[in-house]
């Protein structure tokens, strides 16, 4: 009785890891998934922001993308400095017309280069998206010291949008300072505009159904109008900056 029931044991046993083997090997498959979005943090050279995309498989190397991106946008001769003569006062960029913000929507391909080999591996994809861009401006507030109107040897603050015509606005020992950031969202603008970009990535998710990115490129930014962010100097209506995104998401 207890040869059979040592046998039934073995077997069992046997039984048992033949499934796991067969489980594991199931869970190794790959899988192609029809359908991918992600979004993440972008850094690029005059700025930062955030980045969402959908893919659609066309083939196995192939897919197609629709994408959207909100950055911000610096002027590279704007600098923060602070007034000479008040020490308590705040840093403030001087010249500045407008914070700019662009979103971007558009369309495009990715195909694959490299594939992984296995879970551990790196996949090596290539983008190529283009289509419409708004630049959006809002208006810079600054903190104006004036002559109070009840003591003439006294200053008082004043909250104004930035006039570089303003006789009061134009010497730096008269601006304490920043204005409230969300002084001027009811005059913002839109300049319409196109955009192009190329980028490779990098995926190297631990899961297959699971994205994790790093992707670094080059984009393109046109606008008929230039968009007027400094006062004093040119502001151009196209830019090119190269950028870095963190992406994470998933498949299905």
């Amino acid at each position: 009785m207890k040869k059979y029931f040592f046998l039934f044991a073995i077997f069992f046993s046997t039984s048992l890891l033949a499934q796991d083997s067969t489980r594991v090997a199931q869970d190794d498959i790959t899988i192609l998934y029809r359908n991918e979005a992600e979004g993440g943090l972008n850094i690029h050279s005059a700025g930062f922001g955030i980045t969402f995309r959908r893919g659609w498989h066309m083939t196995g190397y192939k897919k197609k993308l629709m994408e959207f991106d909100l950055v911000s946008v610096r002027h590279p001769k704007q600098y923060k400095q602070p007034n000479p003569y008040y020490p308590d006062s705040r840093p403030f960029f001087y010249g500045k017309l407008n914070f700019v913000y662009l979103l971007r929507g558009g369309v495009g391909r990715q195909n694959i280069l490299f594939s992984k080999a296995e879970r551990s591996g790196v996949e090596v994809r290539y983008n190529l998206c283009a289509g419409l861009d708004l630049g959006i401006t809002k208006p810079v507030y600054l903190e104006i010291l004036v002559d109070d109107p009840y003591d003439s040897l006294a200053k008082v603050i004043d909250t104004r949008k930035y006039d570089p015509n303003d006789p009061e606005q134009q010497a730096v020992e008269n601006i304490y300072g920043p204005g409230p950031y969300f002084n001027g969202l009811g005059n913002l603008k839109v300049y319409p505009g196109v955009y192009g970009k190329f980028a490779l990535s990098f995926e190297y998710a631990g899961w297959q159904q699971k994205v994790t990115a790093i992707e670094a490129g080059v984009v393109l930014d046109y606008f008929p109008k230039a968009i007027p962010i400094m006062a004093y100097t040119k502001n151009e209506n196209m830019y090119v900056n190269f950028y870095i995104s963190l992406l994470w998401g998933g498949k299905w």
